[in-house]
């Protein structure tokens, strides 16, 4: 995941009161306030790969010098099987676990120490939901087709949160949003369900004939698809997103199985 937020973000009214006194064409100053960073924590466990985290402060909104990576943390894994590793900074700014890797049904815990200051969460990772397909799906009112996935949701509060990332030709865009998916209301359907891609940039169409589209399904505990749901919301909110870790750190650690599918996109201009 690319870098989970800035701290200051405009606030969603005034968003829409830019947006709507742009045609008016007035002046608009906006007084973005600084404020003390704040320690923020990606940790991730995938099935079947290694455990990974990464630790930044965040930066001002008008801030572009990047999100710096912290170093000399104290940072440990665990599960309840019994397994526990300290994880190494590599070269990226990431701390990667050697040998400690995903399992589905486990329970993962991470402690992170830095300065004194001990940042904890837990995170269960459910079982694998498999995609039955991958497609793509042209709607009138836009140039290009977009992905629909395919599959048979469980039955049962542990399938009901769910995480899609779209990659185009091998990449993920950093201009994309991410798309979370609930099926709490509809449990144990058939589920066909259309991604709508959007970007924030003014360019060409996201999506082009014969681009490769590849969707990872990742299947999350509810905290957090709560954080992933909140993080999508955030134009439209005040609030930093619900952090599942305890300790006053921003982000998220989250433990999850996946699987991916690829289709060619392909539709009737």
């Amino acid at each position: 995941m690319n870098n989970i937020y800035k701290v200051l973000r405009l606030p969603a009214a005034i968003m829409l009161f830019l947006f709507t006194a742009y045609s008016c064409e007035k002046e608009i100053d906006v007084d973005l306030r600084s404020v003390p960073p704040r320690i923020q924590i990606e940790g991730m466990v995938p099935q079947n790969t290694l455990a990974k985290v990464r630790i930044s402060h965040t930066i001002d909104f008008d801030d572009n010098s990047g999100y710096p990576f912290l170093k000399g943390a104290i940072v440990k894994i665990s599960d309840d099987a019994g397994n526990s590793e300290i994880l190494e900074q590599d070269a990226t700014g990431w701390y990667v676990a050697e040998t400690l890797k995903g399992v589905e049904g486990r329970t993962y815990n991470m402690s992170v120490l830095y300065e004194g200051i001990e940042y904890t969460a837990t995170s269960r990772m459910p079982s694998q939901v498999k995609l039955d397909s991958v497609t793509t799906y042209k709607i009138l009112a836009m140039d290009y087709a977009i992905p629909m996935i395919h599959f048979k949701d469980p039955v049962g509060k542990e399938h009901e949160n769910y995480r899609c990332l779209l990659f185009i030709n091998g990449e993920q865009r950093s201009d994309i949003d991410e798309i979370t998916v609930s099926t709490e209301f509809t449990d144990g359907n058939t589920m066909h369900l259309p991604l709508p891609v959007f970007s924030d940039k003014d360019d060409d169409d996201i999506i082009k004939q014969d681009d490769e589209l590849t969707i990872e399904f990742q299947c999350l505990d509810k905290p957090s698809y709560t954080f992933f749901f909140n993080l999508s919301e955030i134009s439209n909110s005040l609030n930093n997103p619900t952090s599942n870790i305890k300790g006053g750190a921003l982000g998220v650690f989250y433990a999850y199985s996946f699987d991916r599918k690829s289709v060619i996109a392909k539709w009737e201009e």
